[in-house]
C-alpha cells in the first residue's frame, strides 16, 4: 500500500512517535511479515507503541488485512489500551493518506476497506470465548464461563456430598500441599483441589493416565475422583471454568472446527508471554503453524524479570527458552531484540533497578542468557536519589508517611532532612557488625555522610499534582493481620485523621464480610428474604463462620434501619424492609410468586450511598452483584425466591443462603482484578506489587520492611526463602507427569527467584520518586542477648550466599 519509508515519516511527523531515534524500536517495527521476533522488553520500553505500529505497519505496509492478525494481552485493560491505540493512530494514518492520494483511487479504495474491527484482539481467555462462540456447531449452546468463587462452591459441594470432606485420606494428601496444622474445612480443601484440577490442566497432564497410576482407595484417587465429578456437573449444567475453556479452545484449533479462522490467521502477537503457561504455548503454537504455511509469523514480547504469575501456573522457562522451544515444535527460528531504553523513570531509579536485579549471581541462571542493562534515554529528567523512611514502629512510619503525602497533596511540594546515607560500603560494615556498640558507631558515620547533602525538595509535578499519582505497594494489601494493623491499615487510620483528611483506594485492604456497609447491605438483604432467620436457623449444616458473620450482618443492618437513612419518599427503608417481610404487596394485588434477588439488590441500595458513589463502595457493590448473577447461572431457582408454596420459599432462600450469602461470609469472594483497572482520581493507591503490573506513577513508596522486627523464620518466604518448604509442592510433584519434566531449579530457588522479580516490579513502577519504607530493624538489624543480628530480605540488597551487597545509596530522610 505505501514504502515503510513513508509509514516512519507519518509516524514521526504526525503521530509525532520518533522510532527512527531508537533502533531496537525500529527493528522490531521495520520486520517482515514472516520473521518472527523474541522481544525482551524492559520496564518503561515503549513495548505497547511497538506492539501498536507493528500492526499498523502489517496493515498499511504489509497489505495484511485487520482479520489476519491475532494479538493476545494478558489484562483485559490492556487489550482495551491496545486497541484504543490502533484505533486512534490507524485512524491518524488513514486520514492523512486519504487528503494525500490525490488521484490515486486503487490507494483510496484501499484505505477505505480498512476496517480495524476485524483485528482479534483480547486475553487468551477472552479471545477463546469469542472465537467458541463464533465457530460453535449449530443446534449447540455456548458454555457459560463461571468466575473462580462460583468453581471453588461447587467444588465444596461436591466435598459436602456424602460428607467426603471427613475422609482422613482425603484430609492427609491435601494437607501434603500447605502449611496448615489442619485441614478439615470444605472450603479450604476445595481450593487446593481446584488448585491440583488448574495445574494439570496448566502443565497438559494427562487425566486418565495420571487417575491409572495412583492407588484405589488413597487420597489422590478421592481428590481425582473429585475433580473428575466437579468436571461432570459442570459439563451437565452447560458451564465451564477458564481453564477448561482453554482445554475446549485448544481442543477446537486442533480438531479442525476452527479451520475457517485459521486459514485467514497471519499474524499472531504475544503480550507478557513469560507468564505463559503450557497449554497457552500450546494454543499460540498451534495457531502459529497455520499462520507459517500462510506466510506469517509469530511474535513474542516480555520480560522474565517481571514474571510474577508463577503461582497461578506461569512457567517463566517457556519464555527464556523460547528461541528452542519455537524451533523444536514449530521448525523456525525467530530474531531476539532488546528494547533497552526505559522512557518512565529517572536515571537514578533505572540504575538501581539494574544493580538490584543484578545482585544476585544464581539469579542470573533464571534470566535470558546474556541480557543487556536498562539504559536511560538523553533526557533531562527529574533525577531525585533513592529515598528510604525507616522508623522504629509502625504508627511513627505511618505517621510521617501521612506527613509525606500530606505536604506533597496540599502544598505541592514538601522539604526533607537527610537523616543518613547508606551505600554499599555501609552494608559492608554492617555485615561485619558484631555488637550493638559496632552498630551504633556505624549509624553515626553514616550520618556524618549526611551533613554535606542539602536538604531535598520533592514535588509530584510542575502544575498540578493529586494523591493518584503516589502508589504505596506492598506484598499484601491486608490492612489487618492477626487482628491488628499493618501498614496499610495505620496509614489509612492517619490519613484519615489529618486536618485536610486524604482517601485511599485499597478495596482488597479489608476482606469483603468484614466491612462495615457491605455487611448492612447483605443483612438488610437477608432481613428481607429470611426474617428473625428462622430458615436460616433451620439448617444445622450452615459452618459456624458463615453463621456468625450472617448474624452480624443483620444486627448491622438492624442498626442502620434505626438511622432512617433518606430517601424517605415514596416510602423509607423501614417501611421497605417491612412489607418484604411481611409479604405485603404494596401497590399491588397480591406478592408475587418470584422475586429476583437482583432487583431487590438494587432497590436497597438506593438507601446505601457508599455503595453508589464512594470509589471503594462501588467496587464492593460489584463484587456482590457480581456473586449473585454467577451463582444463578448454577442454581436451581437462579438467584430468585420462589413464592409458589412453602417448600419452594424455603428452598430458594437456603439455596440463595448457602450460594450467595454464604460464600461471602466465609472469605470466599475477592475483589475480581478487573473490577480495579480503572483508578480514581484523588485517591492514593494502596496495592499488592502483583496489582502494580503493568502500571506506572510519579512517586511509588515500596514497603521493603514493615512486617519484619526480627529474623523470623515465619517471615522468611516474604522476604529470604532460606530452606526448602516443608510440604509438598504441587507445581513440582505434578509438573514431572508433563512434558516439561523435573525442574532443574530448587523451589527454594524458584522461591527466591520471584522475590527478585517481584521487587524489581516494584521499583519499576516509580516515574520520578522512589522511596523505600520500613522499619528500623529491617536496615540496621537488631540485638539479641548483646549480640548484633542483621535480617536478610532480598527487597533490600541480600543476595542468597546469605551476604547483604546493599545498593549504591539510599537516602533516609
Amino acid at each position: 500500500m505505501i514504502s515503510y519509508e513513508e509509514f516512519e515519516d507519518i509516524v514521526v511527523n504526525i503521530l509525532k512517535r520518533d522510532i527512527s531515534s531508537n533502533h531496537d524500536q525500529q527493528e522490531a517495527i521495520l520486520s517482515k511479515a514472516n520473521e518472527g521476533l523474541f522481544i525482551v522488553a524492559g520496564p518503561g520500553s515503549g513495548k505497547t507503541t511497538v506492539i501498536v505500529l507493528k500492526i499498523l505497519k502489517y496493515i498499511f505496509v504489509d497489505d495484511i488485512k485487520p482479520n489476519e492478525i491475532l494479538a493476545t494481552t494478558f489484562t483485559k485493560k490492556a487489550a482495551d489500551e491496545l486497541y484504543s491505540r490502533i484505533l486512534g493512530w490507524g485512524d491518524e494514518i488513514k486520514n492523512y493518506l486519504i487528503d494525500n492520494a490525490g488521484d490515486d483511487f486503487d490507494l483510496l479504495i484501499a484505505i477505505n476497506r480498512i476496517d480495524f474491527n476485524q483485528l482479534t484482539i483480547g486475553t487468551t481467555d477472552s479471545i477463546a470465548q469469542e472465537l467458541l462462540r463464533v465457530h460453535k456447531e449449530p443446534g449447540t449452546n455456548q458454555e457459560v464461563v463461571i468466575e473462580e468463587f462460583v468453581a471453588k462452591f461447587a467444588m465444596v459441594k461436591i466435598l459436602l456430598k456424602d460428607n467426603r470432606y471427613l475422609d482422613e485420606n482425603l484430609q492427609g494428601y491435601l494437607k501434603s500441599f500447605t502449611t496448615k496444622d489442619k485441614l478439615k474445612e470444605a472450603s479450604q480443601m476445595s481450593e487446593i483441589l481446584l488448585q491440583f484440577k488448574n495445574r494439570m490442566y496448566f502443565d497438559q497432564i494427562d487425566f486418565d493416565e495420571f487417575y491409572a497410576n495412583v492407588g484405589e482407595g488413597g487420597g489422590a484417587r478421592i481428590a481425582l475422583d473429585c475433580i473428575k465429578e466437579y468436571e461432570e456437573e459442570l459439563k451437565s449444567r452447560n458451564i465451564i471454568d477458564f481453564t477448561m475453556l482453554e482445554s475446549k479452545f485448544l481442543d477446537s484449533l486442533r480438531s479442525g472446527k476452527m479451520d475457517i479462522f485459521l486459514d485467514d490467521l497471519k499474524i499472531i502477537l504475544i503480550d507478557e508471554y513469560q507468564d505463559t503457561n503450557l497449554i497457552q504455548e500450546e494454543i499460540y503454537f498451534t495457531m502459529a503453524q497455520s499462520a507459517i504455511a500462510n506466510g506469517g509469523s509469530i511474535s513474542v514480547v516480555g520480560d522474565d524479570d517481571q514474571s510474577l504469575y508463577r503461582f497461578r501456573g506461569a512457567t517463566v522457562d517457556l519464555f527464556t527458552n523460547f528461541k528452542s522451544r519455537v524451533r523444536e515444535k514449530l521448525g523456525i527460528d525467530v530474531r531476539e531484540i532488546n528494547l533497552r531504553t526505559n522512557y518512565r523513570s529517572s536515571r537514578n531509579i533505572i540504575n538501581h533497578c539494574n544493580q538490584f536485579v543484578e545482585l544476585d549471581g544464581e539469579y542470573q541462571h533464571a534470566r535470558v542468557e546474556d541480557k543487556p542493562k536498562i539504559i536511560a534515554p538523553d533526557l533531562e529528567k527529574y533525577n531525585m536519589p533513592i529515598l528510604g523512611l525507616f522508623r522504629n514502629n509502625l504508627q511513627m512510619l505511618s505517621k510521617d508517611l501521612a506527613k509525606l503525602v500530606s505536604d506533597l497533596i496540599n502544598n505541592g511540594e514538601t522539604t526533607l532532612k537527610v537523616n543518613r546515607v547508606i551505600d554499599d560500603e555501609y552494608f559492608k560494615r554492617l555485615e561485619r557488625c558484631r555488637t550493638p556498640e559496632e552498630l551504633k558507631q556505624l549509624k553515626k558515620d553514616s550520618a556524618e555522610k549526611a551533613k554535606d547533602i542539602d536538604n531535598i525538595s520533592i514535588k509530584l509535578d510542575e502544575e498540578e499534582g493529586s494523591a493518584s499519582d503516589m502508589a504505596l505497594l506492598t506484598f499484601s494489601p491486608k490492612e489487618m493481620k492477626s487482628g491488628t494493623h499493618t501498614l496499610n491499615g495505620h496509614l489509612r487510620n492517619q490519613l484519615k485523621r489529618l486536618r485536610k483528611p486524604i482517601e485511599v483506594f485499597n478495596p482488597r485492604g479489608r476482606d469483603l464480610q468484614e466491612i462495615k456497609e457491605v455487611a448492612i447491605f447483605c443483612g438488610l438483604m437477608l432481613e428481607c428474604i429470611d426474617p428473625e432467620s428462622k430458615i436460616q436457623n433451620s439448617d444445622k449444616q450452615i459452618p459456624n463462620l458463615g453463621k456468625r458473620n450472617m448474624q452480624r450482618w443483620r444486627y448491622e443492618a438492624r442498626e442502620y434501619i434505626k438511622l432512617n437513612p433518606e430517601p424517605h419518599n415514596p416510602f423509607d427503608l423501614n417501611t421497605f424492609i417491612i412489607d418484604w417481610q411481611r409479604r405485603n404487596p404494596r401497590g399491588y394485588e397480591k406478592w408475587p410468586n418470584r422475586a429476583n434477588l437482583m432487583e431487590l439488590a438494587y432497590k436497597l441500595v438506593t438507601w446505601l450511598d457508599f455503595l453508589q458513589e464512594d470509589a471503594e463502595g462501588v467496587v464492593y457493590l460489584e463484587a456482590i452483584t457480581q456473586s449473585i448473577t454467577q451463582t444463578g447461572f448454577f442454581n436451581k431457582y437462579s438467584a430468585n425466591i420462589m413464592f409458589t408454596s412453602p417448600e419452594e420459599e424455603k428452598a430458594s432462600i437456603l439455596e440463595a443462603i448457602w450460594n450467595i450469602f454464604l460464600p461471602i461470609a466465609t472469605g470466599d469472594v475477592a475483589i475480581d482484578e478487573a473490577l480495579l483497572e480503572t483508578l480514581p482520581s484523588n485517591r492514593l493507591n494502596i496495592m499488592s506489587i502483583h496489582q502494580s503490573k503493568g502500571l506506572e506513577f510519579p512517586m511509588v513508596i515500596v514497603d521493603v520492611g514493615s512486617k519484619f522486627k526480627n529474623n523470623d523464620v515465619r517471615t522468611q518466604n516474604l522476604r529470604f526463602p532460606k530452606k526448602e518448604p516443608g510440604y509438598t509442592v504441587m507445581e513440582e510433584s505434578i509438573r514431572k507427569y508433563s512434558e516439561l519434566g523435573e525442574d532443574e531449579r530448587s523451589e527454594k530457588d524458584k522461591s527466591f527467584d520471584d522475590l527478585t522479580r517481584l521487587y524489581f516490579v516494584a521499583f519499576s513502577r516509580a516515574e520520578h520518586i522512589l522511596i523505600l519504607v520500613g522499619l528500623n530493624k529491617a536496615i540496621d538489624g537488631y540485638s539479641y542477648k548483646q549480640k548484633h543480628k542483621s535480617i536478610p530480605n532480598v527487597a533490600l540488597g541480600w543476595s542468597r550466599d546469605e551476604h547483604q551487597k546493599g545498593f549504591k545509596e539510599i537516602y533516609l530522610i
